[in-house]
């Protein structure tokens, strides 16, 4: 049993199938390697799977509590409105030119609570003071309207610093409660998918946390605060994807100036209706200012405000719909999985092109995983890393087949060559599923022949031994010769006697195997004659031969030990054979064929026929001939 269980791993291994399950288990813990190092390629198409999920997912609503006063070129009123218009509406004159005066936020902040909105938050940092006249008139706004306003802070030089609009906060208002900074990390890709809610300024910086220290809230998160208390917000050093609607312009802004303009306040924004319990932002949009950035729906050419960034964010966060990145065993069982998948297809005994399809349906069949996990589940699963397991699978594992094949190939002709002639090899390479067959052992019916060299017993006690193995074997390179011209294969070698087999391990048919064999004898007796020729020329022992052939069923196969095998034929016919040919010697003949062979022959030798032969355990004698010419 265990020699069987080795024979059958050697055989796979030979094949490759034993070496694709390895090769396609190593890529696998290979890739994980890079995902985790990380490799940069790797974590880049990672990435960017993130982002075909969103577009496979597809846009949503955006979330209707959120109205966006973009400031854009439109709003500078010098290049929008004349004098006569300023006259009318004087507020117009505060948007002058960009960057507008303080008392113009003041203005907007004061017309929008009386409009009913629930949070306002400027988008805008104001770090450095201006004039009293400016900075008052904004400070006291926030300072009336605390609980309603947010402004912008900001952490700079990597961190190190956090930007607080000081100047515009009155003292007795603490900055915490009005100011959340409007950072976002984008990935290594550059593109912005995550928000970090909450953190501390050490944490920033990268030293040890502050005694006492607190955490600061992010613009987004400050935001759903005031506008919902009870809102749960995610903790410190905890980043959470943002769940983007849709492309840039999913949410529709309002011009900033027309909520200074009478026309545009009550046709476009109802009297200012449309911001009743909103959370109204303001800030650039247009690439203004240019603050935009690459997100999962935008593209590089086409990058999203970030204004509407804080609205998809702050809609996460009110929501709840946050997705998260699933467990890593997860992801290492996606990966290994897949790759012992890739494994099972490419060991499939079909063409190398369906392997190809099977493995590419694979991946899709993955990807729509995946895609469903995430817009079912907000689960973000590995989605690279598993496809280029895959890929790699398949492209290595067909790979290590082919060259596996043709190596295989290679060995087996070696093999085939030193029992049959190079044209009966290339026909057994060309139907190479009989030959396996064949070699797993199998009744066939074969014409068998022996060769027996005549005295050879008492010559070898007389003779110089190195003369007559040189003798024997210049004897049987002629006889293989001739036993591969006639497509036979030399089953073996028995001291001074071959075997031969026709029909094994590929057929002619019974009556071309039969000639064959028939053909083999004769050449035989020919070629034997001009070796004794050259040897009596040269004073050698003369060598003679007698021959026999027979045809029946035998056990064909390879037999023996796991150790050494030797592809051969067992049976009955066998054994007559071989007693046949020990005939020629009790009747003076030198090549004997039986009824079974002549019967196939007969219409093409002249026989003399030798009377019936007994055959020790067969009832029924056997008829034999001795063959005159062919």
């Amino acid at each position: 049993m265990n020699g069987g269980r080795l024979q059958f791993w050697r055989r796979s291994w030979r094949r490759g199938k034993a070496k694709v399950y390895l090769l396609c288990l190593l890529w696998a813990a290979l890739v994980t390697v890079a995902h985790d190092w990380p490799f940069r390629p790797l974590l880049d198409e990672e990435l960017a799977c993130v982002n075909r999920l969103f577009l496979w997912r597809g846009p949503k609503p955006p979330a209707p509590e959120i109205v966006i006063l973009g400031i854009d070129q439109e709003s500078n009123t010098s290049d929008t409105f004349d004098e006569e218009t300023f006259q009318h509406c004087p507020d117009l004159r505060l948007l002058y030119s960009f960057p507008y005066k303080r008392r113009a936020y003041a203005r907007a902040i004061e017309r929008l609570r009386g409009a009913g909105a629930k949070v306002i938050a400027l988008d805008l940092l104001f770090l450095q003071p201006t004039c009293e006249d400016e900075d008052q008139p904004l400070q006291s706004s926030i300072e009336s309207n605390r609980s309603q306003v947010v402004i912008a802070t900001n952490f700079r030089d990597g961190g190190r610093e956090l930007a607080t609009p000081t100047d515009v906060v009155p003292t007795n208002v603490p900055v915490r409660s009005v100011a959340g900074y409007d950072n976002y990390w984008p990935d290594l890709d550059q593109f912005v998918r995550r928000v970090r809610a909450t953190t501390y300024e050490s944490a920033e910086a990268g030293v040890d946390r502050y005694p006492d220290e607190k955490p600061w809230l992010s613009f987004a998160a400050l935001i759903v605060k005031k506008f919902a208390p009870d809102t749960p917000i995610p903790k410190a050093g905890r980043d959470i994807y943002i769940n983007f609607a849709g492309p840039p312009g999913t949410y529709p802004n309002h011009k900033f100036y027309e909520i200074f303009y009478d026309k545009t306040w009550r046709q476009n924004l109802k009297n200012g209706d449309v911001f009743r319990d909103k959370i109204v932002l303001i800030g650039p949009v247009g690439n203004f200012q240019h603050d935009t950035q690459p997100t999962p729906f935008a593209t590089p050419d086409a990058q999203m405000d970030g204004v509407e960034i804080h609205a998809s964010a702050i809609a996460t966060l009110l929501r709840g719909e946050t997705y998260h990145d699933a467990p890593r065993w997860a992801g290492l069982l996606a990966v290994f999985a897949l790759g012992l998948l890739s494994a099972v297809l490419l060991n499939l005994n079909v063409h190398p092109l369906l392997k190809l399809g099977l493995l590419l349906g694979g991946c899709v069949a993955y990807f729509a995983l995946a895609v469903s996990v995430f817009v079912h589940h907000y689960l973000v699963l590995w989605v690279a890393t598993p496809l280029w397991t895959v890929v790699g699978c398949g492209v290595g594992g067909i790979t290590v087949q082919l060259v596996a094949e043709q190596w295989e190939k290679l060995r087996v002709r070696r093999t085939l060559e030193r029992y049959v002639s190079k044209p009966v090899a290339d026909e057994i390479l060309r139907h190479g599923e009989v030959y396996e067959n064949s070699l797993g052992g199998e009744r066939r019916a074969v014409t068998v022949l022996f060769a027996d060299v005549r005295g050879f017993t008492s010559l070898s006690e007389n003779a110089d031994p190195s003369e007559i193995v040189t003798q024997l074997n210049e004897l049987f390179t002629a006889m293989t010769e001739i036993i591969m011209k006639h497509h036979g294969t030399v089953s073996k070698f028995i001291g001074d006697e071959i075997m031969a087999i026709y029909g094994a391990p590929l057929t002619a048919g019974a009556t071309e195997d039969a000639w064959r064999a028939v053909q083999t004898a004769r050449d035989m007796r020919q070629r034997l004659a001009q070796l004794q020729q050259g040897w009596s020329n040269q004073h050698r022992p003369m060598l003679r031969m007698g021959v026999g052939v027979n045809r029946g069923e035998v056990l064909v196969g390879n037999i023996g030990s796991p150790q050494r095998m030797e592809y051969t034929v067992i049976g009955d016919p066998v054994n007559v054979a071989s007693r046949v040919e020990k005939l020629n010697k009790e009747f003076g003949t030198d090549i004997l064929l039986t009824e079974s062979v002549y019967d196939l022959v007969k219409g093409r030798v002249e026989v003399q026929q030798m009377g019936v032969f007994t055959v020790r355990g067969r009832e029924r004698g056997l008829n034999v001939y001795a063959l005159k010419t062919v």
